[in-house]
């Protein structure tokens, strides 16, 4: 560190930095951030891996047992019983129902428009990845495991549905599909848009449609808890996946365009 001294007529003396003392600088700070970084991506990819791990340990344990435990019974029968307020059971089949294959499709449909419109195609081909793939996989594993749904004879049941009950799709839709616009309207780019205000709208109904599709699937009969926890941790391992892809990649892109 170079550093210069001058007598000043009073005989103090004064300290001049030179700028190899700024280079050292941002060279400590540069270090410590990638350190930082490192520790949080390592963190990360564990978390990542513990949640696969519980996924299958899940995903075999439900294909073992098929039927519902006696817990899972007394939280479906307790949901039923004490949710009786028309409007609820209105709200519940209403957020069903704009989550079922055909309405969802436009949704996505709709929403990737709104992402070309304005430009923002990575962000739209990662969102894509994220709801195809998410979906996909939660279709195989339901394949794989063939638990049956929930029968009249045990709980009340709104639908008699063919599909398989392991995971819930519905839970694992909202996750990668709200999940990851929730992701998306929390960037810098977004924070900092004029109009980010209107954005807390579509962050409550997204926090709304994850909290209570989980509760709308018990109340309707249509899965047993296992199922709908199932379909969170599916939907969250995927649209964590593609978040964290999504990032990289912008990164890099970045770093090019710097060089």
């Amino acid at each position: 560190m170079e550093v210069s001294q001058e007598k000043k007529p009073q005989g103090e003396e004064k300290v001049v930095y030179r700028a190899d003392d700024r280079v050292t600088a941002f060279s400590v700070h540069g270090g410590v951030q990638n350190h930082r970084h490192r520790y949080w991506l390592v963190v990360g990819i564990l978390l990542w891996l513990l949640a696969v791990a519980g996924m299958i340990a899940l995903s075999l344990f439900v294909h073992a047992l098929r039927q519902p435990l006696p817990f899972e019974l007394n939280i479906s029968r307790e949901i039923q019983a004490s949710m009786t307020v028309p409007w609820i059971g209105a709200m519940f089949r209403f957020l069903t129902w704009i989550n079922d294959p055909l309405p969802d499709t436009v949704t996505v449909i709709v929403v990737l428009a709104i992402f070309v419109a304005f430009r923002w195609i990575r962000q739209g081909i990662f969102f894509a990845l994220s709801v195809v793939i998410g979906n996909g996989v939660d279709a195989l594993i339901g394949d794989v495991v063939q638990r049956p749904r929930p029968t009249p004879n045990l709980i009340h049941v709104d639908s008699r549905l063919i599909f398989n009950s392991f995971p819930s799709g519905h839970s694992c839709h909202m996750m990668v599909f709200y999940g990851f616009l929730l992701f998306l309207t929390s960037t810098r780019a977004v924070r900092e848009w004029r109009y980010h205000w209107m954005v807390l709208v579509l962050q409550i109904w997204a926090l709304l449609n994850i909290c209570l599709i989980g509760i709308a699937r018990l109340w309707e009969g249509e899965h047993w808890i296992l199922d709908v926890l199932g379909g969170y941790l599916d939907g969250l391992i995927w649209v964590s996946f593609f978040i964290f892809l999504y990032l990289l990649v912008t990164n890099k892109t970045q770093n090019r365009r710097r060089e």
